[in-house]
């Protein structure tokens, strides 16, 4: 081979490992990059309106929010202080629900109608986030199955499995509304 096609031979080379490389790369030619979930400011992210069966979506501040207009679900409770229902969202749980280490994160969301004590409790619920590139997008949003009327919200608490999630429900029964919740659900939602 000539010193020509060697030089040849070498940008051809050169050419193919750019052209992976860009590839790789988002449309300003940088490495495309995955979000860390570990890195979130989870207590401000944007919840989607089913965590707390509002029409739109929920912005947190400082892991806070109150949605209006009251959903029609909770016309009849009654809100105090604001005219509102009351969102808190916790710190994750992660877990490999997709085959990826750690590759979900796991929000509890309570939504209550700000008495501040647990019978002012709505609903509990988990947001289910993934990452898609630099952005969080919901795998799902989990509630309780069982919530009978008239009594507290049911409790909800989850694990993560690779391909599944399990859903651990507590519930109350009529005669229960003021002391101990004795139902038990499990469910498993499959990905």
């Amino acid at each position: 081979m000539s010193v020509g096609q060697r030089a040849l031979s070498m940008l051809a080379i050169a050419l193919a490992c750019s052209a992976l490389a860009l590839a790789g790369a988002d449309s300003g030619g940088h490495a495309a990059a995955t979000l860390n979930l570990h890195r979130v400011r989870w207590r401000d992210i944007t919840l989607p309106g089913a965590a707390c069966d509002a029409t739109r979506p929920i912005q947190l501040h400082n892991g806070e929010a109150l949605v209006t207009p009251i959903p029609s679900r909770w016309a009849a409770d009654i809100f105090r202080p604001k005219d509102g229902v009351t969102v808190g969202a916790g710190l994750p749980i992660y877990g490999d629900l997709l085959g990826g280490r750690a590759d979900v994160a796991a929000i509890n969301v309570s939504c209550n109608n700000g008495s501040g004590t647990a019978d002012g409790a709505l609903l509990y619920s988990l947001v289910i986030f993934r990452a898609r590139g630099q952005h969080l997008s919901v795998v799902g949003v989990i509630k309780p199955l069982v919530q009978p009327p008239e009594v507290p919200a049911t409790l909800i608490g989850i694990s993560i499995h690779r391909g599944s999630i399990t859903a651990n429900e507590a519930f109350y029964g009529p005669e229960e509304a003021t002391c101990c919740s004795t139902g038990r659900a499990t469910t498993t939602w499959a990905y």
